[in-house]
Parts: structure tokens; sequence; C-alpha cells
């Protein structure tokens, strides 16, 4: 099994090369608006996607041209994958039909127009159209952001999966008109399906599953911040992940805290996030924190991941950096547009933090 991924790993290797660098991103942090976002990344492998994105103008054409890249990526990684491997990787890569389909969700919810719905989706023959790894079809996609309203995007969904976890959902969503816990449901099923899929090929893909398992920890950990931060009334543990690393009863300890500053100080023994505290104390913003926290699990596991034998590990690394500037890119653009201050673009940008 190890061999087969001898081809895998020279070919994203090569491509490795063509992801941004850190001076790039430090150029970026200069930039100011939309217009040299483009010319910035249109000599930096991003030519064919702003042709391909043209229809667009502005931080619109910056976000297509920005999806379409991550999806070709995407594209590539699955493209090498050897097929006794490939069913993780495109499960792993599903969580970008969730994430259009929660933003499909959200726009309904939101009666935005059908054009604002699809400008906002990860595609990969165009920006308007879903991502390619999961079990959507672009003919689908056109369906779901048609759809009238969310029960019917939940009918339509039964077939692949994403709707029967939607629809353990739907009645409280009636009763509350509450869209958080359908957006919920969805992150409960991909997290169930990774571990699900995960298996071992080679012996050294336990790293995969502990990033899984950190990945679920930091979305905890958020969520119980924001209960706090905005002193909800809901029970926040209906809005937990199972399957983390974080003990309940860390969790539930957590849960309890009065402030930030208390939470911080239990998580002590799990995650240094003193920086971001300090920016919490200073701007009264969670953000500091949970970059820092994402910050800290894509190096983590990039740089584990990378240093494996040839396995499904280096094409995980391979995505995981192709996120990395997806996100990188998205954030210094749209902060640059809306004015947001050096300090906090800092911190929730991943490649300079």
């Amino acid at each position: 099994m190890q061999n087969s991924f001898g081809l895998p790993y020279g070919t994203l290797k090569v491509a490795k090369t063509q992801f941004l660098q850190r001076k790039d991103y430090e150029d970026m942090f200069r930039l100011s608006n939309p217009e040299d976002f483009i010319n910035f990344i249109n000599g930096r492998g991003y030519n064919e996607d702003i042709s391909q994105s043209s229809d667009y103008k502005g931080l619109d054409l910056v976000e297509c041209s920005n999806n379409l890249h991550l999806a070709k990526m995407n594209r590539r990684a699955v493209s090498v994958t050897p097929q006794n491997g490939k069913d993780l990787i495109v499960s792993f890569l599903t969580k970008w039909d969730i994430q259009n389909i929660k933003t499909i969700l959200v726009s309904k919810n939101l009666n935005l127009k059908v054009e604002e719905s699809a400008l906002n989706l990860v595609s990969e023959t165009n920006a308007q159209i879903g991502v390619f790894a999961g079990l959507l079809d672009r003919n689908d996609y056109h369906n779901l952001i048609a759809m009238d309203n969310i029960e019917d995007i939940i009918s339509y969904t039964l077939k692949f999966g994403y709707g029967k976890a939607l629809l353990a959902y739907l009645d409280e969503y009636r009763k509350t008109s509450n869209i958080a816990t359908l957006l919920l449901s969805l992150d409960l099923y991909y997290f169930d399906l990774m571990k699900d899929k995960f298996r071992f090929y080679s012996g050294s893909e336990g790293p995969i599953f502990r990033f899984i398992k950190k990945t679920v920890d930091l979305k905890n950990i958020m969520t119980i911040l924001k209960f706090l931060e905005f002193k909800s009334e809901h029970n926040v543990s209906n809005y937990l992940l199972t399957g983390g690393s974080l003990p309940p009863q860390l969790l539930d300890d957590l849960s309890k805290s009065t402030d930030v500053e208390e939470f911080t100080q239990k998580l002590k023994g799990y995650a240094d996030i003193s920086k971001g505290f300090d920016f919490y104390k200073r701007k009264g913003s969670l953000v500091g924190i949970e970059g820092e926290l994402n910050r800290g699990l894509y190096w983590e596991f990039i740089n584990i991941l990378e240093m494996s034998a040839l396995s499904l590990n280096n094409i995980i690394a391979f995505l995981l950096r192709a996120e990395a500037e997806w996100k990188d890119l998205r954030n210094l653009a749209f902060s640059r547009y809306y004015a947001i201050d050096d300090e906090t673009v800092k911190m929730t940008t991943i490649n300079l933090g």
C-alpha cells in the first residue's frame, strides 16, 4: 500500500511549490483594495481562475477566483489518491458540500436572492456551482439554489445523507425558526462520517484521526466561548459535537465558567490561548482566540502529516495547505475591503501569525 503513494507524493510535492509563500502574505497584508488583490494573485497561479470568473468584479471576483482555485486543488489531490484510500479523502472533502449547503440554508433563511447564494459557493467549474468531491453535482446545486424554502432543501438532500441529518432537527426549527440547530446537524453528520470512514491503510494514519478529534475540540471550545460571551440562555451542551479529545467533565467545567478569563485558565492544560485572550481584553472580541486556535491546529498537523511516511497523511497535508491559503486570501481581501485593523487581520491569518 505504501508504495502506491510514491506517485501521489511526487505529484503533490511539485504542486506544493505553487502555494503562496509567507512573503506573499506579507505583501498582500499591505494591499488595500480588491483590484490590488486580483493583480497580485494573477501572476501567482490564479490566472485561469480569474479568467473563468470574469463575469464578476471587485471583491466578488476575488471570492469567485479563490473558490474556484481551491476546488481545483482539491480535485488534483483526489485525482492522484490511490483507489483504496479515496473513500477517506472524498469523505474529508464533503466539508465543502456541507459548507455550501449551510450557505444555501442561511441564504434562504435571510431571503437572499439566488445570485447572492450562488456567489459564495466553493466551486469546481464556476464559482456559482458546488464543489466536486461530495455527493452533490452541478445540477444538484442549481436545484438547491432555486428551492423556495428550507424544507424543500431538506427533502431534496435526503437521498444524499445530508437531508437525513437535517431532518432530525426539522421539528425544532419549525418551532423556533432557529437555523443554528440545522447547521449543527451538518457538523455532527460530517464528523460522524469521518470517524466511520477512517481506516489504517499503511499504519501511519494516526495523525489524521487526531486531527479530526482536535478539530472537534476547537469547534466545541469556540461554541462554549460564544455562549459564554453572549450570555445565551440555551443549554450549550445541546450544541456540542461528540468525538473530540476533551473529556466530557472538562467540557462541562468549561461551560460553567463565569467569564472568558476563567475559561482561559481552565483550558491551560489543553491549549495556551494567552495571545488571543490578551487581544480579547483589549478589543472585546473572540476572533483572536479563534485565530490562535486555528493557526495552531493547521500548523501542528501540516508539519506532522508532511513528515510522515508516504501515505494518506501527505494528501491530507496538501489539502490543509490549500484550505489555509483559501481562508487567508479571503480573510485578507475582505478585511482590507471593510477596513479591519491590522492587529485583527494578523491574529486571524493562518500564514501570518
